[in-house]
């Protein structure tokens, strides 16, 4: 019995066909690219071109042998809006246009932040689904006036398979459209903003939307955890674990049976998320590999190995920086804002490349720490390790970091937790596993890596030096 599991960001695409036997066995079989479209100035999701990947990834799945079940996930956010004829109108817009308007300024300014936090309680970003609504609707663009469904794009991939039209629960707690304490979408946002009577019913995770059928032969399709964080935290069922979803981003944050909802949450714009057990995560986010791949870019593609290799070779805590400081966001040249951002934020001017390197690394380490500090500070829980999933598992070094810097070991895997967290939620629709079935199945599955701490003094009055920096 095999299931699909098709895990799509920002920049591309990639399918897994999982089974399950004693052990869960995981392959790549397929990966595309997903490049937006610009349109006088707007970036547009080519979701035709996805969608037809999307296909060849099920018709290579199906030569593979009997296919029980497909799930898709995708970033959180975006959406696409359908007539009430069912049909697609116009293309679904890309978060990042939500940079150039001022649409979460003017909402907050309306009502104020903590009357949208004490019905919706996750992060604040300009990007978020309500304020690209917003947006939309100062711009008095047709296509919302006129719209009679809103599908989030993990959903609006279900509804071109199935006609079903649903938002899944975790991709619904990205809105900042979701009360969670009403588990329903929030009518007093929608009507102090006058939002458009748009959003469809709200499934929970591992739903069976309906069957499919492709050449001839018919498998369900299932609301997976269709956020992909959401997918990813999947894979680790622990109350009392840091888990960190380590990437081009470094999603660090602990499971919550409701919604951490407090003072401090608003002040540090950490996110409350759904996840596959209907519960949620308090999350923070830390700009994570992203700078690693900018300095690979600008010294043309250096191989991670080698970057490795340089960081280890480097003299520790040459300089120090905030990675997620403005400057370091989208700058031209990774390698001299990198620089700048140490003279500005320690006083001291990094070297060589092998420094810029290891500070980066160290960085990212450090912030982690602050993270593990305000997480327990905000949910009152001691954290007792930490748990890496995602790709930049790979990374050793960083892991080791992490460890060293916060004081607790760090056991890290899987690799494909996102899509392996989708195969497991696809799993439990079709009766295959319960939730409690997880943790083991995960262990003796896949490899998982342990870091004990060292150098435990050392980091801890780097970090001191550094907090005291980032107070400034």
């Amino acid at each position: 019995m095999n299931f699909l599991a098709i895990d799509i960001g920002a920049s591309g695409g990639k399918a897994f066909l999982l089974s399950l036997k004693d052990k869960i066995t995981v392959e790549e079989i397929y990966r595309f690219k997903n490049t937006p479209v610009e349109i006088r100035g707007i970036d547009y999701w080519n979701v035709l071109e996805i969608y037809s990947n999307i296909l060849n990834a099920i018709e290579i799945a199906l030569q593979k042998g009997e296919l029980e079940s497909v799930g898709i996930d995708t970033w959180g956010v975006d959406f696409e809006l359908l007539d009430e004829s069912g049909y697609m109108i116009g293309m679904p817009m890309h978060y990042r246009n939500a940079y150039k308007l001022n649409s979460m300024s003017k909402a907050l300014e309306k009502v104020g932040k903590k009357w949208i936090f004490d019905r919706s309680p996750t992060q604040f970003q300009p990007f978020n689904t309500l304020y690209q609504i917003i947006g939309m609707k100062d711009l008095k663009m047709k296509s919302i006036e006129c719209a009679n469904t809103l599908l989030g794009i993990p959903s609006l991939f279900v509804y071109f398979l199935t006609g079903r039209k649903a938002i899944e629960f975790t991709f619904a707690t990205t809105t900042q459209i979701y009360n969670p304490y009403l588990n329903d979408w929030d009518k007093e946002i929608i009507k102090a903003f006058d939002l458009p009577d748009v959003f469809p019913e709200i499934v929970n995770p591992s739903t069976i939307a309906n069957d499919a059928k492709l050449s001839g032969k018919k498998f369900k399709v299932i609301f997976p955890p269709t956020h992909d964080t959401g997918a990813a935290f999947a894979c680790v069922n622990d109350m009392d674990v840091m888990i960190i979803s380590a990437g081009t981003w470094f999603l660090e944050g602990m499971l919550s049976k409701m919604p951490v909802k407090n003072e401090d949450v608003m002040k540090y714009n950490l996110a409350n998320e759904g996840c596959i057990d209907g519960g949620y995560r308090l999350l923070s986010q830390v700009t994570g590999m992203w700078l690693i791949e900018e300095l690979r870019r600008k010294w043309n593609g250096i191989e991670y190995e080698r970057l490795i290799e340089m960081a280890k070779s480097a003299k520790p805590f040459s300089g120090m920086i905030d990675v997620d400081s403005v400057d370091l966001q989208k700058p031209d040249d990774m390698e001299l804002a990198i620089v700048n951002e140490s003279i500005r934020f320690s006083g001291k001017r990094i070297e060589s490349k092998e420094e810029i390197v290891r500070a980066t690394f160290e960085g990212i380490a450090l912030k982690t720490k602050l993270s593990l500090e305000r997480l327990e500070k905000l949910s009152g829980k001691k954290i007792k390790k930490i748990r890496m999933i995602g790709g930049a598992t790979r990374n050793k070094l960083i892991c080791q970091f992490i460890s060293n810097a916060t004081g607790l070991t760090v056991e890290a895997g899987p690799i494909e937790a996102t899509a392996i967290g989708n195969g497991l939620s696809q799993m439990i629709a079709n009766g295959q596993i319960t939730l409690d079935d997880i943790p083991s199945l995960v262990g003796r599955s896949f490899e998982i890596s342990r870091y004990d701490p060292q150098n435990m003094e050392e980091w801890q009055k780097a970090y001191e030096r550094w907090k005291i920096a980032y107070g400034k």
